[in-house]
């Protein structure tokens, strides 16, 4: 569907999810942004190209937002049907992007030594069936501008904490940004909405940022706020939205300072999930967790806050006090990384 002059939403199905791809037809240059699962260009990126009058080899320009199977795993395909194509994403999830056994391993297989949490055998055998990489042509930072023809120019932000170089793309002209998971609000949902899993964030400082980010731009009776895996938000449901991003932040935090605080005791990861997960969320499991809580826990290990340990072979966490005038001053996470 239209969602804005010329950004067209293709709803696909992720299970019992919702995944979304964009497509934004300017009169010179077309630009697909993300590619979904494998099958998701012939199944739902072709037919919705074949109602436009658009051909494939007519996509000028290809932007993933970030290093998810989701997300970048029909780019092969979407190779394949537009060779001349100009592939994209941002230069901090390129590799992960372009190679899906390094993918498999860095992000979804980041917490296996540390805390025994990694993805089932089953799991696996489908990320392998849906996703395919392919070779990234350019690697962004943000703050390009992409031109899509009569001066219609779109503005691609940099907007981290998901991944570290998840992207956005602004429309100036009707206010509108395809944010795709860069803010995830206090549940992400099934097609019925119903709670399906926690939202994923992993660099809480640089989360928090992009949410300030999103609330600081003007909201006008044309602005849409496009994610991945919500509907369309506009209006007054753009600012609940991104408020219970933030909130959600802070609740986790508060969450985990009050058990570790509280009990005394060191916990292992699973511990804490266990703990804290049916406070937060009603999902059926909390696994997913681990990727904020391990970005909270860096903050307050940072802050003198919990002192990390082992027990049989996993980190474990405790809470300490803060040394009167000791507390250090954090980078953000994005600028750790870089430099």
């Amino acid at each position: 569907m239209e969602v804005a002059p010329g950004i067209h939403r293709i709803e696909t199905p992720l299970e019992n999810r919702l995944n979304c791809l964009y497509l934004f037809v300017g009169s010179q240059r077309t630009l697909l942004i993300d590619s979904g699962l494998g099958s998701t260009p012939g199944k739902s990126l072709l037919p919705y190209l074949d109602a436009l009058g658009l051909h494939s080899r007519q996509i000028h320009y290809v932007i993933t937002t970030h290093a998810d199977i989701d997300h970048m795993g029909g780019n092969a395909a979407v190779r394949t049907l537009s060779p001349d194509a100009l592939f994209m994403c941002h230069e901090l999830d390129r590799r992960m992007i372009e190679d899906l056994a390094l993918l498999i391993d860095e992000r979804y297989g980041e917490f296996r030594t540390a805390h025994g949490i990694f993805e089932s055998t089953e799991t696996l055998a489908w990320m392998h069936a849906h996703a395919q990489g392919t070779s990234i042509d350019l690697a962004l930072s943000g703050n390009e501008r992409i031109h899509l023809g009569s001066g219609w120019l779109v503005e691609v932000l940099h907007t981290p904490g998901h991944s570290r170089g998840h992207l956005s793309v602004a429309d100036p002209r009707s206010g509108s940004i395809v944010v795709a998971d860069a803010v995830l609000g206090q549940t992400l949902l099934t097609q019925d909405g119903r709670s399906a899993f926690p939202p994923i964030y992993r660099y809480v400082d640089s989360y928090l940022e992009t949410i300030q980010r999103l609330q600081n731009i003007p909201i006008t009776p044309t602005t849409a706020l496009l994610t991945s895996h919500f509907p369309v938000l506009r209006g007054q449901d753009i600012t609940e939205f991104l408020h219970e991003s933030r909130n959600f932040v802070n609740r986790v935090e508060q969450a985990l300072i009050d058990e570790l605080m509280g009990s005394g005791q060191a916990y292992t990861m699973r511990e804490l999930i266990n703990a804290l997960s049916r406070q937060l969320g009603d999902w059926a499991d909390g696994t997913a967790l681990v990727n904020p809580f391990q970005g909270h826990l860096e903050r307050l290990i940072s802050n003198r806050q919990v002192l990390i340990g082992q027990r049989d072979d996993l980190v474990t966490f405790k809470y300490c006090s803060i040394p009167s005038g000791s507390k250090k001053r954090r980078k953000t996470d994005a600028t750790t990384h870089a430099t």
